[in-house]
């Protein structure tokens, strides 16, 4: 008996209207066969009705709202800015006891056992995004995609999603690589029975395996604006620089240095060009008694027209996606930003080793103050509040993109996941890591020049660098990326690093976190209903 499809997708794809798009009979269905008979047809039309609305979607399943009335677990946004309270760079607020201030107590994974339902948010987010990429997957094997390219765009987008996906979850379900240790089931695809943990060797290889077929498929579909795999124009879909940002992030963690330099070079040819001095982070057009800053002209909250040409991959002003940039990390943001006194902070120590020429410096208030800065309330109602020394300034807005000193504004900006600075630090520390010396200063520079003010640019040597330049190397990971997708977190963890908050002056909460606790528990419900990891 033929096997009926009437929904793909619930809430995304109906194939009941797809049938009657396609003349098919009997009428509201359509067959697996049909559907298989269509993609190796190569007829593009028919394809693009098929599966064009799973395919784009492929893209989104890592900004989606992952649902749950606590904001902390509900998108990948609000899970990596919990993940950066786990370390020294964020002073969280001076007052709040709630909210992520839970977080930024937490003694590492002491908060997310395998009991937790935070953690579950973790692990059901990276297994959705390889569900998804698995239930396009299973429609493309090799013999059905041929030499289509609108099919190979489509697979290697899937690929590219699951290899994301599963490194996501080895960078927070597993420890520093090990060859020999333990890695995560591996399901290709879509169902089927639950499997064993493999090793972590094979199951980076799986990862690999992903990244390399989605390299040779984006180049072979012809897609992007010279038709070489590149959407440059397009920051919200999945292209060849995404797929060599996640196999240099690989290849970093896996210690394949050059392998991860080449993926960072592919990168950079594309995106050679940094953040302009005068859109680093918030700029205070009002005055001290008034600020006033604009997300408009800041490349971390808004892209338009050119602000931020570093951005490879984010979503522009995603309204109703809830994100942590909009409120937790603004510190003029209301509801769980700056509102409530839940300023995220710059700690001391790191704010001191920033040069005094550097315009990062200037995106943190150092130690000075807002006197009674007026936060407009939804309710139409104003709460005030000083706001304190080290407050951050990167993602500063009293006014939304459109303008407007409102809360509905103020919860709408662009969002980064992946951009050209990380992709410069990642090759830096590849080439410190390899022994290149000399080629890790160079591209610290790259970075360094652009964010100089003044005309003497910074460089390595004139930074007051000390030790080694993978010092230098973990020092501008860490101003860079402040605040940023939980890098600080991931990083430690890769380094070997403890987060020791007891040398730092302004922490509220003078805990250290060793790394060994930077690896989360599998969930229990995982090991319950899995047989083969009970």
């Amino acid at each position: 008996m033929k096997k009926y499809i009437v929904i793909l997708l619930t809430g995304l794809w109906v194939f009941s209207s797809c049938a009657d798009k396609l003349d098919l009979t009997p009428a509201n269905q359509i067959t697996q066969e049909q559907i298989m008979e269509i993609l190796a047809s190569g007829d593009e039309t028919q394809i693009d009705i098929v599966l064009g609305g799973i395919a784009g979607a492929v893209p989104t399943w890592i900004h989606r709202v992952l649902g749950g009335s606590d904001s902390r677990n509900n998108s990948l946004q609000n899970l990596l800015y919990v993940n950066n309270l786990q370390g020294c760079d964020i002073v969280l607020g001076l007052d709040a006891t709630s909210f992520g201030w839970d977080a930024y107590r937490w003694v590492g994974k002491d908060g997310r056992n395998s009991l937790a339902i935070s953690n579950t948010y973790y692990w059901g987010f990276g297994w959705k995004c390889v569900a998804e990429a698995n239930r396009l997957l299973d429609f493309l094997p090799d013999d059905i995609v041929g030499e289509s390219k609108k099919l190979k765009s489509y697979k290697a987008s899937a690929l590219t999603l699951r290899a994301y996906a599963y490194n996501f979850l080895m960078e927070n379900y597993r420890g520093a690589y090990q060859n020999n240790g333990e890695g995560l089931m591996i399901y290709d695809k879509l169902g089927g029975d639950y499997k064993p943990f493999s090793s972590a060797g094979a199951t980076y290889d799986f990862i690999k395996q992903d990244l390399a077929d989605a390299i040779r498929l984006f180049g072979e579909s012809e897609i992007g604006e010279d038709g070489d795999g590149y959407t440059v124009a397009n920051t919200g879909d999945l292209d060849l620089s995404v797929t060599n940002f996640v196999r240099a992030r690989v290849s970093l963690l896996t210690g394949d240095y050059a392998t991860a330099i080449t993926a960072c070079n592919a990168i950079l040819e594309k995106y050679p060009n940094l953040i302009a001095a005068d859109n680093y982070g918030g700029k205070n057009t009002g005055t001290d008694e008034e600020p006033e800053f604009l997300a408009a002209t800041n490349a971390f909250l808004s892209f338009a027209d050119n602000k931020n040409p570093e951005v490879i991959f984010g979503f522009a002003d995603v309204g109703d996606s809830r994100n942590a940039t909009s409120t937790w990390l603004n510190t003029f943001g209301l509801s769980y930003g700056g509102e409530v006194g839940e300023y995220a902070r710059i700690v001391n120590t790191l704010y001191d080793k920033i040069a005094a020429n550097d315009v990062r410096k200037g995106a943190f208030m150092g130690n000075t103050t807002f006197q009674e800065y007026e936060y407009h309330l939804s309710n139409g109602g104003i709460s005030k509040r000083t706001v304190p020394s080290y407050s951050n300034l990167k993602f500063a807005a009293t006014h939304g993109i459109d303008g407007k000193k409102e809360s509905t504004s103020l919860s709408r900006f662009d969002i980064c996941y992946m951009r050209t600075s990380e992709v410069l630090l990642m090759k830096a520390e590849a080439q410190a890591k390899n022994n290149d010396e000399s080629g890790a200063k160079t591209t610290l520079n790259t970075l360094l020049a652009a964010r100089t003010v003044g005309e003497t640019p910074l460089t390595c040597d004139n930074y007051g660098m000390t030790g080694n330049v993978l010092d230098m190397v973990k020092l501008q990971w860490r101003i860079e990326m402040w605040g940023e997708n939980g890098l600080e977190y991931y990083n430690n963890k890769r380094w070997g690093v403890d987060a020791v908050r007891s040398a730092d002056t302004n922490h509220r909460n003078n805990i250290t976190i060793t790394v060994d606790k930077m690896t989360l528990d599998i969930p229990e419900n995982e090991r319950l209903y899995n047989p083969n990891l009970q």
